[in-house]
């Protein structure tokens, strides 16, 4: 078995591993995805964007 965690992670569970109760709803996590918020750049796998764990939120 592999132990290794995920390199990316879904964008709500990333934003709850920094903010945890006070994350954004996922609506405004995918806004900041597609405006070019978060950088890296989250990719979007079907429906889901996924982001790396290391990854930070750019604000205005």
């Amino acid at each position: 078995m592999n132990d290794t965690p995920p390199r990316l992670l879904p964008l709500t569970d990333w934003a709850e591993s920094l903010l945890g109760k006070h994350a954004p709803c996922a609506n405004t996590l995918r806004r900041w995805a597609r405006e070019g918020r978060i950088t890296p750049q989250p990719v979007k796998y079907g429906k889901l964007y996924f982001v790396e764990r290391s990854a930070k939120y750019q604000g205005d």
